[in-house]
C-alpha cells in the first residue's frame, strides 16, 4: 500500500556522541592496522635497504607490478563492500551471504590465471617501468617468488572487504597484525641468515610474504566459515554462479578498478621518468612513498568508513544520517592529517635515515617528502569523498577524478616541469593532481544527487530472487 508507513524511517536518528562513536568503532581498527602495516613495511624497508640502492628499486618495482595486478581483484572487493554495506542496512542477510559467496568465487576462479601471467612476463612487466640493468636480474627472481602469495593475500582481502562491509574492521585487522608480525619476524631471519639459516638475501621477503599471507588467510577463513562472523557464509551452493549478482558487483568495482588502473598506468610512465634521472633517483622514489605512508597510512581508513556507512545509511534509505557521517568523518581526518603531515615537513632526512644510509638517496627522498606535505589535507578529503561516493554506488565519479588528475594533470605536468625543475617538478606535478581531485568529487558530493541512491541495492536483490 502507498501510504504504509516506512518502518526504518520511523527509527530514531542517532546522537551526534552515537554518530562519533559508530565512526570511531570503525576507523580505529582500520588506523591500527595500517599503523602498523606502515611501520611494520618501513622496518622491512630498511632491512631491503641495507641491500643497496639496486636492490631497493628491484623489490619496489616488483611491488608496483603487484599493485597493477591487484587492479583485476579492487574491482571484486570494492563491489563486494558496497552491496554487503547496502544489504545490511537493508537487513537482508540472504544478500549478504550470497554476495560474500559470489565475490570469494569469483576472486578463487580467476587467481591462478592471473598469477601463471606475472610469473611468466616478469621480465617485461619490470622493463615496463625502465628498471636499470642492475635492478632487473634481482626484480625478475624476486617478483616471481612472491606471485605465490597471490592466492592467500586474494583470499584475505576479500574477506576483509566482506567483514568491512558488515561494520566489522577489527577482526581484519587483528588478522593482518598476526600477517605482518609473521612477516617482519621471518624477513628479519631470512634476508641476513639468523639461527643457523642461509641468508636469502633479496629472496628472504618474498618467502616471508608467502608464509604470512597463507597464514592470514587460513585464519580469516576460519573465522568467516565459523559462523562468528555474522555474515553466514556457507559452503553450500557456493560454486553455483550467479551471474546478474556479479555483474551487479563488478558495475560497481569495476569503475574503481579504472581509477586504480589510471594510476598503475600512468605509474609506468611516471618511475620511467623518475629512473631516468639515474638509480639513486628511482630508489629514493621508492623509499619516499614507503616514509610518505606516516601520513596517510592512518587516515586510510576514514575513506573505508565512509563507504561502509554512507551504503549502511543508504540501505537503509537514510539519505540526511549518511550526510552526517561525511561531515564528521572529513572533520576527523583533517585534524588527524594535520598532525601526520608536519612529521614530513619536520623531519623529511629523519625518516629517510631510518629507510638508508646512501646520502645521495637520503637528500632527494627528503625533498619528495616535504614537497608532499602540501597535498596531505587535500588528499585526505578527496579520499574520503570519494569513498562516500563508493558506498552510494557511485564508482564513475572518483574513476573521473582519478583520470583527468592523473593523465590531464600529473603526467603533462611531470614531463613538463621536469625538464625545468627536474625531479622537483615531477613533485609539484602530483601535488597539483591531488588539489584536482578534490575539485572534481567535492563538486559532485556538494551537489547532492548521490543520495538518489537510496533503495537502488534492494532492488537488484529483487531481481536475483526472480
Amino acid at each position: 500500500m502507498s501510504g504504509a508507513p516506512d518502518v526504518r524511517a520511523a527509527v530514531a536518528e542517532p546522537s551526534m556522541r552515537e554518530i562519533r562513536r559508530n565512526i570511531l568503532n570503525m576507523v580505529w581498527p582500520v588506523a591500527t592496522e595500517n599503523i602498523l602495516q606502515f611501520l611494520i613495511g618501513f622496518v622491512n624497508t630498511a632491512m631491503v635497504g641495507r641491500l643497496g640502492a639496486a636492490t631497493i628499486l628491484a623489490v619496489g618495482l616488483s611491488g608496483r607490478v603487484s599493485m597493477f595486478v591487484w587492479i583485476i581483484f579492487n574491482a571484486i572487493g570494492t563491489g563486494t563492500t558496497v552491496l554487503v554495506a547496502q544489504a545490511i542496512g537493508a537487513e537482508d542477510p540472504q544478500r549478504v551471504r550470497r554476495t560474500a559467496q559470489q565475490a570469494l568465487l569469483l576472486g578463487l576462479t580467476i587467481v591462478g590465471v592471473v598469477g601463471t601471467a606475472v610469473f611468466l612476463f616478469a621480465p617485461y612487466l619490470l622493463l615496463a617501468f625502465k628498471a636499470t640493468a642492475e635492478s632487473l636480474p634481482i626484480g625478475v627472481a624476486y617478483l616471481r617468488i612472491l606471485v605465490f602469495s597471490l592466492p592467500f593475500q586474494v583470499v584475505f582481502m576479500i574477506i576483509s572487504a566482506i567483514l568491512r562491509g558488515s561494520g566489522n574492521t577489527r577482526v581484519p585487522m587483528q588478522i593482518a597484525v598476526v600477517t605482518n608480525l609473521v612477516v617482519a619476524g621471518l624477513n628479519s631471519v631470512l634476508i641476513f641468515g639468523r639461527f643457523g639459516l642461509p641468508a636469502l638475501g633479496f629472496r628472504g621477503p618474498a618467502v616471508s610474504t608467502i608464509i604470512g599471507q597463507a597464514v592470514g588467510a587460513a585464519i580469516a577463513a576460519r573465522y568467516l566459515l565459523s559462523g562468528r562472523s555474522g555474515v553466514d557464509v556457507r559452503l553450500e551452493n557456493f560454486f553455483s554462479y550467479d551471474f546478474g549478482l556479479i555483474k551487479r558487483l563488478l558495475g560497481i568495482g569495476i569503475p574503481s578498478s579504472a581509477e586504480m588502473a589510471f594510476w598503475q598506468l600512468a605509474s609506468v610512465i611516471l618511475f620511467r621518468l623518475v629512473n631516468g634521472f639515474g638509480t639513486e633517483a628511482g630508489a629514493a622514489y621508492q623509499l619516499g612513498l614507503q616514509a610518505e605512508g606516516i601520513s596517510y597510512m592512518p587516515t586510510a581508513g576514514f575513506a573505508i568508513a565512509a563507504t561502509a556507512l554512507v551504503g549502511r545509511s543508504l540501505g537503509a534509505r537514510n539519505p540526511a544520517l549518511a550526510d552526517r557521517y561525511i561531515r564528521e568523518i572529513v572533520k576527523w581526518g583533517i585534524a588527524l592529517t594535520t598532525i601526520t603531515t608536519a612529521i614530513l615537513v619536520f623531519g623529511p632526512r629523519v625518516l629517510m635515515r631510518l629507510l638508508t644510509d646512501d646520502e645521495v638517496v637520503i637528500a632527494l627522498g627528503a625533498q619528495y617528502l616535504l614537497i608532499m606535505g602540501f597535498s596531505q589535507i587535500p588528499q585526505q578529503i578527496s579520499g574520503t569523498l570519494s569513498g562516500s561516493l563508493r558506498g552510494a554506488g557511485d564508482t564513475v565519479t572518483p574513476m573521473i577524478s582519478a583520470g583527468v588528475g592523473i593523465w590531464g594533470c600529473r603526467i603533462p605536468l611531470s614531463f613538463l616541469l621536469s625538464r625545468r625543475f627536474g625531479l622537483a617538478g615531477i613533485w609539484w606535478a602530483i601535488n597539483l593532481d591531488q588539489f584536482t581531485r578534490l575539485l572534481i568529487v567535492g563538486a559532485k558530493y556538494l551537489g547532492g544527487k548521490w543520495k538518489a541512491a537510496v533503495g537502488d541495492g534492494v532492488s537488484g536483490e529483487q531481481e536475483t530472487r526472480q
